[in-house]
Order: C-alpha cells, then structure tokens, then sequence
C-alpha cells in the first residue's frame, strides 16, 4: 500500500491524475479514489494532509509565479507596468 505522501507526489506529477483526484475530493469520492490507487490513508487523513501543503511556505520559484509577481513578464523595458497590453501573458 502507499502512503498518502508517495500518493500526494505521483498526482502533483501527473496532470491526468491531479483532475482526477480534484474531481474526487469536490464529489466527496476521495475514499474510492484512495482505494483506486491502493492508499492507507482515510479521508479525514487526505483532508488534513491537503490542507498542511496548502499551509506551508511557497518557495521562491513559487513566489515569482503567483499574479502580481511578473509570472512571466522579463520585458519590462517594452511594456512599462505590464497592463497586457503588451502581449507578454
């Protein structure tokens, strides 16, 4: 069985998987979806767990994507204070 840890890193790295573990916690299946992917933890677990790697510090690569951030936006000679209008999002 897996832990909800090693469960936690396969769905981050898996787009597929991601939408559907997103799809089983909002229609409340994510103990089926748990005993789908041969996890040990219970719901109340997930919900915790989920809810700590919300909590936790967003690391500088994290930071510099986040809206307000630049998030992408190195041309700031060319469109002054990044009103889109640029086209550089």
């Amino acid at each position: 069985m897996k832990s909800i840890d090693e469960l936690y890193k396969e769905v981050m790295n898996d787009e597929a998987l991601k939408a559907e573990f997103i799809t089983a916690y909002k229609e409340g299946t994510v103990g089926d979806f748990l005993e789908a992917y041969d996890c040990d933890a219970t719901v109340e677990e997930v919900e915790e767990y989920v809810k700590g790697q919300r909590d936790e510090e967003l690391s500088l690569d994290d930071l510099e994507n986040v809206a307000g951030g630049g998030g992408g936006c190195r041309d700031t000679a060319s469109c002054g204070d990044c009103t889109f209008t640029c086209g550089c999002f």
